[in-house]
């Protein structure tokens, strides 16, 4: 989903008349652990925010879920 905001913001700023301003820049999706993890300089700030193995999926609370869920 992130690709794709950045693709199409792209194509808007190639595309955009001379006179009018540059669009801002997308803000990638939030991702469950992203905040939790920026904050403490853990592992996962270190690879974008996102999980890396199989064993910090099982370590999600049903809060973090719900939040990404919506």
């Amino acid at each position: 989903m992130d690709h794709l905001a950045v693709a199409n913001w792209m194509f808007s700023c190639v595309n955009a008349s001379e006179d009018s301003d540059t669009p801002e820049a997308p803000k990638p999706v939030p991702r469950p652990g992203d905040a939790d993890e920026d904050k403490e300089g853990g592992e996962g700030a270190a690879h974008g925010g996102r999980n890396t193995s199989a064993e910090d999926d099982e370590g999600m609370s049903p809060q973090a879920l719900a939040r990404f869920f919506g």
